[in-house]
């Protein structure tokens, strides 16, 4: 009697241990999940509000950590910093940081959208110079932009188009070269300096012309042709 007695009691001690255990396990996962919940909305606004100034409605898919990732809640305000990248779209890495307690961790998240972007709004010939007709800012998905697309059209317009470019193909700074100063058949303003004053004259351009290029112009009150240096947009100064 007193051994079974003995038996039933640590049955019942044995018990008691487990349910504390599991009910101590419940709080810690339960935790856990909290943490790795907060973790995931705190790592989704923290890109959104980077990326709301450079993505026309950003798409934002944080990753879920693992189930298996043990985190306790933190107690300080969690440290978000972004690795180093040169695309604002495709796999980001956010590090998360705790203080208290101690520990840190790498959340990834997939993003997409539109980025503003110069278009061709037509074909545009080799060597032809760019007017505004020629383009426009639309939205563009990201996967179609390249590095160093241009987000104004007045970066574009009275560049010229190293190579031909074809309707609605995305601009950037590879496909231009740098803007004429003087256009052929454009009228210039001449300046001359004699006996230290500065006489200016009308003329025009008989070829195109950029800053520091020699050009050819012919005087408009004189007919005579004289060749002189680009100083500035459509000013040619003759010595």
């Amino acid at each position: 009697m007193k051994l079974n007695f003995i038996i039933q009691n640590l049955k019942v001690l044995l018990f008691g241990m487990l349910m504390a255990f599991f009910t101590l396990q419940s709080k810690a996962w339960g935790t856990n999940n909290h943490a790795l919940e907060d973790i995931h909305q705190q790592v989704y606004f923290y890109l959104k509000q980077n990326l709301d100034q450079q993505i026309i409605d950003p798409l934002i898919n944080v990753r879920p950590l693992s189930a298996h990732v043990s985190l306790a809640q933190c107690q300080s305000k969690l440290q978000l910093s972004q690795r180093a990248t040169q695309t604002l779209a495709g796999r980001q890495t956010v590090l998360v940081e705790c203080m208290d307690p101690a520990w840190r961790v790498f959340v990834t998240a997939e993003i997409d959208g539109k980025i503003s972007a110069v278009v061709a709004r037509q074909g545009i010939l080799r060597q032809a110079i760019i007017n505004p007709s020629d383009v426009e800012l639309r939205a563009v998905p990201i996967n179609e932009v390249r590095r160093g697309w241009l987000e104004s059209v007045e970066n574009v317009v009275h560049a010229r188009a190293k190579r031909a470019i074809r309707p609605n193909t995305v601009i950037n700074l590879t496909m231009l070269d740098p803007p004429y100063w003087v256009i052929d058949k454009q009228e210039v303003t001449i300046i001359t300096q004699v006996s230290g004053l500065e006489i200016r004259t009308t003329g025009i351009a008989l070829s195109n012309a950029m800053q520091h290029e020699q050009v050819e112009v012919r005087n408009k009150n004189s007919n005579i042709v004289i060749t002189g240096i680009v100083i500035a947009p459509n000013t040619v100064s003759v010595p």
